[in-house]
């Protein structure tokens, strides 16, 4: 069977094929509707496959992993960009000129194909008869990773933000609360989002649950406020957006989320300033591979509030 074929790198054609990535981003259009072959480039973007919980090694490259259906494309301006960042997954500033591939229903190839890439859309021919219909278990994830932070080194599991099913997908959200006059406190939360039993990658109607819920205010929230707004601007919002009257929660990239969300659990039971900020300023300063194990470590139970203590005593020092 001949189809359309084009080049994702790696993790995005993992990302892809798992049903996460579900809009490509590219500065190009087409006529073209249909199935789409997804070939795993050779270039791997080392840093996006540890954010996302891929170890770099071990993902395919130079191969068809799968199928998917294109079903439509679209012009994106910086407000679309912004809305629809957890379905292309991207965490780069806006740039005009930009698409989206919108993508459906992926089915693995097993074995993969090994085929000659190209750029644009391109012809392959697949044994159709090697579409498997269940999940695709993508490789384990390496299981150590530096924690270093200016600290002493040492080694820990590389944990990834959603240790449920493969079928839930994680989304960020910050939202204001109003308080008396014009105060207000700010509630970020994690929820995870499980797709239909049996239509593991078609999200018509989704269990919704909260797997992490913390608020925080006053002199605290005014003391983590930088951290707050720099989230804010790497998901494409202006700080002029936060006040009390903003009804519509903000949706935050994974890596930001998880940034903001530790910063929020570590200082939430803390009084004295100087700790807050100490400690704000720490995971502020983290890579993303310390950054996601202290975050599992401190959103998993039932060790949860021991890890968030250590975390504390360890960013600030007391």
């Amino acid at each position: 069977m001949k189809v359309k074929a084009l080049s994702f790198r790696q993790p995005w054609a993992a990302l892809i094929l798992e049903g996460r990535k579900t809009l490509d981003l590219r500065t190009w259009s087409s006529h073209y509707r249909g199935p789409l072959a997804i070939y795993a480039s050779l270039e791997v973007e080392k840093e996006a496959c540890l954010v996302h919980g891929f170890d770099p090694q071990t993902l395919s490259t130079g191969v068809v992993i799968g199928i998917v259906d294109l079903v439509d494309i679209l012009p994106l301006d910086e407000a679309a960009y912004a809305r629809r960042q957890s379905e292309h997954l991207t965490g780069r500033n806006f740039r005009p000129g930009l698409f989206g591939w919108v993508l459906k229903n992926p089915r693995p190839l097993e074995p993969p194909v090994v085929v000659k890439g190209r750029q644009h859309l391109f012809d392959v021919v697949l044994d159709t008869n090697q579409l498997s219909v269940t999940s695709y278990q993508f490789p384990a994830i390496s299981n150590q990773i530096p924690v270093n932070s200016g600290r002493k080194t040492e080694s820990k599991p590389r944990p990834t933000v959603n240790s449920q099913l493969s079928s839930e997908i994680s989304e960020f959200e910050l939202s204001v609360r109003p308080e008396t006059g014009d105060g207000y406190r700010l509630e970020f939360t994690q929820k995870l989002v499980e797709a239909v039993p049996d239509q593991p990658y078609l999200y018509q109607q989704p269990a919704i649950k909260t797997r992490v819920s913390v608020e925080l205010g006053g002199d605290s929230l005014r003391t983590v406020a930088d951290v707050v707004l720099e989230a804010l601007r790497q998901n494409g919002y202006k700080p002029t957006d936060l006040s009390a009257a903003r009804r519509q929660p903000f949706v935050l990239s994974e890596e930001s989320g998880v940034r903001l969300g530790l910063v929020f659990l570590a200082v939430k039971p803390v009084t004295k300033l100087n700790r807050i900020e100490a400690i704000s300023q720490g995971v502020r300063q983290m890579t993303a591979e310390e950054l996601y194990y202290w975050y599992s470590k401190c959103t998993g139970a039932p060790a949860a509030e021991r890890a968030q203590k250590a975390l504390r005593v360890l960013l600030s020092e007391e």
